[in-house]
């Protein structure tokens, strides 16, 4: 689906903020992440769930239960869908329903684990909307931090109007125009602190990996050789090929969820905007 409406005045941009796994096994994860990248333990659920942050960023593991079938669409293991926080819910699900007017809005339970409220993308993604953070009571990330999130869609263009349209997130025009011109449809956004990839789903692009919907995430690092060392020991890590130009390697958590590690690269947050360690 693609809307003619286009929104009136200045939309104030959202920010991604948050990241929803499903997983057997939330404890080892919140391991890997606390071990590896640093990242710290907001709090636990009844049910097994537990988020943890770099400081910005809400990284959610719900345990996979039976009971997750009342509200998940999807219940694949792994990247499940995003948040993000907005000044306004009342205001988004507006501009959300004049783009789509038959789009659901769904009350989410807040607090730690949740979003407020949710609606979803033209593809029927779901995305968590938060007016609190997600629970993060700061909005600075610390190192390592959490830069990059990546989602395969049929067709990207579609899905990056929406997230212009809905929550001001930015196109990157010179990104963009690289990949027009090559006849591809990848698109990248920016929201001012996080890139944005939205890959097509079907492709013949040498490397490509077809997981549809949530894909990947990515973190700058201060040394990219040593943590991608130390990760391999355990689980798949090795240096991205010449024709990835935004990251230095690639990881896997005890999942198998993907994790791009950048420091010499690194990614665009906005137009002509990049954050690189080195």
């Amino acid at each position: 689906m693609t809307s003619l409406y286009r929104p009136k005045g200045k939309t104030t941009m959202g920010k991604i903020r948050y990241l929803a796994l499903l997983s057997q096994q939330p404890e080892e994860l919140a391991r890997f992440y606390t071990g590896y990248f640093n990242m710290r333990e907001l709090g636990r659920s009844k049910d097994g769930d537990i988020s943890f942050t770099d400081g910005y960023v809400n990284i959610t593991v719900f345990k996979m239960r039976p009971s997750l079938r009342e509200f998940e669409p999807r219940l694949a293991m792994g990247m499940n869908h995003l948040g993000v926080e907005v000044d306004s819910i009342e205001e988004t699900v507006e501009r959300y329903l004049k783009y789509n007017p038959k789009g659901l809005v769904i009350p989410e339970p807040g607090g730690l684990h949740y979003g407020e409220m949710r609606i979803h993308d033209p593809e029927f993604m779901p995305i968590s909307l938060s007016e609190k953070g997600f629970g993060v009571a700061t909005r600075e990330s610390q190192m390592p931090k959490m830069l990059h999130l990546a989602l395969n869609a049929f067709h990207p263009p579609t899905v990056m109007e929406f997230y212009e349209q809905v929550f001001g997130i930015r196109p990157l025009e010179k990104s963009n125009a690289l990949r027009v011109r090559a006849g591809r449809l990848n698109r990248f956004m920016g929201d001012g602190t996080m890139n944005f990839a939205i890959h097509a789903f079907y492709t013949d692009y040498p490397g490509h990996e077809g997981h549809y919907g949530m894909n990947h995430m990515g973190f700058m690092v201060d040394d990219w050789k040593t943590i991608t060392a130390e990760i391999g020991k355990k689980w798949p890590a090795a240096p991205r090929p010449a024709n990835r130009p935004y990251e230095d390697a690639r990881v896997e958590d005890p999942d198998g969820n993907k994790i791009d590690i950048g420091q010499t690269k690194g990614w665009e947050i906005d137009n002509d905007v990049w954050v690189q360690v080195a």
